[in-house]
């Protein structure tokens, strides 16, 4: 008998198979806010400038550090789109939210990551998809739903149509179908 043929409580366990298990044991438990019966939302976080934006994780599919691609700029494109990149044969536009708002332009952090993230529907009926610029390394949480506040009337009205609500640490949760449903975003060349 060898010693794939053996059964489980007879295989010697390594200390990294036992970390393992700790690790998938401890990963598989519920977060505490599900665990009292709360409705959480997971969100991917980052920074644009001094804001901290939140973005329901189900629609962000990739995040990568921008510093890594071969991006170029886009002759008479909205100034909200900073280029286009090329992410395994698909072309996508790089979309930066705060020159979308009409913030103030600030230089590109040394820590720049893109989103990729679809969601919303085209005119043909397909999903957007498109990149969101980071000033960070986006991180991975969970917010209560019960802890979201409407937007407050001190934010720009072309922030507040795309805002679900704000945290009480003034994450602002961004409202993503919303954001890429919007007929705005979609450059059309006239002939």
């Amino acid at each position: 008998m060898n010693h794939a043929e053996l059964p489980l409580a007879h295989q010697a366990v390594t200390p990294a198979q036992r970390i393992l298990e700790e690790r998938a044991r401890v990963l598989a438990r519920l977060p505490e806010a599900a665990r009292r019966g709360q409705e959480t939302l997971e969100l991917v976080t980052f920074h644009l400038g001094g804001e901290s934006i939140g973005l329901p994780s189900a629609l962000v599919y990739e995040t990568q550090p921008l510093r890594i691609f071969q991006w170029a700029s886009v002759p008479c494109a909205p100034p909200f789109i900073l280029g286009i990149l090329n992410l395994r044969g698909h072309l996508f536009s790089i979309m930066d939210l705060a020159r979308f708002w009409g913030l103030p332009v600030r230089p590109l952090a040394d820590q720049a990551h893109i989103l990729l993230v679809r969601g919303g529907q085209c005119a043909d009926g397909r999903p957007m998809e498109l990149t969101l610029l980071s000033d960070d390394v986006p991180q991975v949480g969970e917010i209560p739903l019960a802890s979201l506040s409407p937007p407050p009337a001190t934010l720009p009205p072309q922030v507040q149509d795309y805002v679900k609500g704000i945290t009480p640490d003034l994450l602002i949760v961004l409202d993503l179908e919303r954001l890429l449903s919007d007929p705005h975003l979609i450059v059309h060349e006239d002939p």
